[in-house]
């Protein structure tokens, strides 16, 4: 890894604009990459702001950007590390995006929600050129350069799927937490997934479905016992491909869960605003190992029909 690499964001929201925040302020050169254009437009005008009101990593600051672009393909210079913080269901047109800009001599860190991403990304660049985060803090937009950070079970975790880019996950998890996100590599990130895939497919569905904050659901009884059932079946398929955890894991994810508070996850105000989901890649996943293994999963597969009915209204609305 170079002294001085440089580092590109793609996505800018809470997740990727709270990263590009903590490298830039400890000094890191960071090119930003977001589609939408009043919000490129903003950070030039006004920089980055990071709002910590629990004082849970470094607490508020400031910083300035000085590499914002709307397109990969306008990008003037190679950066070393991709980070790549966009909803899952866009990983495919980004790959092709960043294939067509820089060939296939890139590296990429998956910092997503979502289960086999760098397999999908390894697919197109080759397992030698991926790394994967699973990212354990959230934030959301209080102004449109101001992320606040809602929480941060602390650490991040990265790995790899090539035991060559091992020393280079490493030195990136070092570069994260000298920047305030504290992360380290692990060699069981796939473990990591698991437990990052079922507490997101437990809940976050529910609520898209149901228009409930997370609160609101765990608080109702039925919609309670739809929670447990998925999050029941993801240990159980987890366990049958290979990936087992300590016997009061649902219990931990039970607790976990209850402290959402009144909180929209993601998956529900993509509903509200009328864009996909990223069902594909939790409950659809749990769905797909399971079948592999022949096994009964009928909460999950529940969960993605009704999420999947309802991007499918969305699009016959956008259609009209």
């Amino acid at each position: 890894m170079k002294s001085e690499s440089k580092f590109l964001t793609i996505g800018a929201g809470p997740i990727g604009g709270i990263l590009s925040s903590y490298l830039l302020k400890d000094g890191k050169d960071v090119i930003i990459v977001d589609i939408i254009k009043k919000r490129i437009e903003y950070f030039k005008e006004h920089g980055l702001e990071v709002i910590d009101p629990k004082n849970q990593i470094t607490g508020d600051f400031h910083v300035k950007g000085y590499k914002f672009f709307t397109s990969i393909r306008d990008i003037d210079e190679k950066p070393d590390y991709i980070f790549i913080c966009t909803k899952a269901y866009s990983l495919a047109p980004v790959l092709k995006d960043l294939i067509e800009k820089f060939s296939d001599d890139i590296k990429i860190i998956s910092f997503q929600n979502g289960l086999d991403n760098e397999e999908f990304i390894a697919e197109k660049i080759g397992k030698n050129k991926v790394m994967r985060v699973v990212v354990n803090f959230a934030g959301m937009f209080k102004e449109p350069n101001k992320f606040e950070i809602t929480f941060f079970n602390k650490p991040n975790y990265i790995g790899v799927i090539d035991e060559s880019l091992r020393q280079e996950a490493e030195k990136i998890a070092e570069i994260l937490t000298s920047s305030g996100l504290d992360t380290e590599y692990t060699e069981e990130i796939k473990k990591h997934e698991w437990e990052k895939v079922i507490l997101n497919a437990a809940l976050s569905p529910v609520c898209a479905v149901t228009g409930l904050t997370m609160r609101e659901a765990m608080e109702t009884p039925y919609l309670r016992e739809i929670v447990e059932g998925i999050i029941k079946e993801g240990i159980e398929v987890a366990s049958a491909n290979g990936i087992d955890f300590p016997d009061n894991f649902f219990e931990h994810c039970i607790k976990y869960l209850e402290k959402g508070g009144y909180h929209k996850p993601s998956m529900l105000v993509d509903i509200e605003r009328g864009s996909k989901t990223e069902i594909d890649f939790l409950n659809a996943k749990i769905v797909e190992y399971g079948e592999r293994k022949n096994m009964d999963i009928p909460y999950n597969k529940i969960i993605v029909s009704l999420v999947k009915g309802i991007e499918k209204r969305i699009k016959k609305g956008e259609q009209k």
